[in-house]
C-alpha cells in the first residue's frame, strides 16, 4: 500500500491485514476488496462531531483511501454454432476478476492534532 501524508502532524493509527484496513485499534475496519469496482473508488475516513470514526461524511478528515479499479484475467473460448444450417465459429471472452492488489491501494493521511477520537 502506498501511504501519503497530506500535511504535518500526528496521523491516525492504522493496520493492514490482507485486504482489511483498520483504524484506531479496530474502531473502524474496512474490507477494501468489497468496495473495488470497475473504476477507481475513493472512501473518506472522517471523525464526526462526537469523536467517532465514520466512513463518508464527518467533521474532520482523518484519512482517505483510493482503491484501484478491478483487473481481470481473460480467457477466450471458441465455440461452434449452427446458424441457418451453417456452422459458425464464435469466440467467447470469459473475464475473471483478480484479487485486489494492495500494492496499488493509496492511503492518504491527514493530521489529527487537536481532534478527539473515541
Amino acid at each position: 500500500m502506498n501511504v501519503v501524508e497530506k500535511n504535518a502532524g500526528t496521523k491516525i493509527e492504522y493496520d493492514v491485514n490482507g485486504t482489511k484496513l483498520s483504524f484506531a485499534d479496530d474502531e473502524l475496519v474496512i474490507n477494501l476488496a468489497r468496495y473495488q469496482k470497475d473504476e477507481v473508488v475513493t472512501k473518506d475516513i472522517m471523525v464526526d462531531a462526537d469523536g467517532f470514526l465514520v466512513m463518508g461524511q464527518g467533521r474532520y478528515y482523518a484519512a482517505q483511501v483510493e482503491i484501484p479499479e478491478k483487473e481481470y484475467d481473460e480467457t477466450v473460448t471458441t465455440v461452434t454454432e449452427t446458424v441457418d444450417g451453417e456452422e459458425v465459429e464464435k469466440e467467447i471472452v470469459n473475464r475473471t476478476a483478480k484479487p485486489l492488489d494492495m500494492d496499488k491501494v493509496t492511503l492518504y493521511l491527514f493530521s489529527i492534532d487537536g481532534i478527539y477520537i473515541n
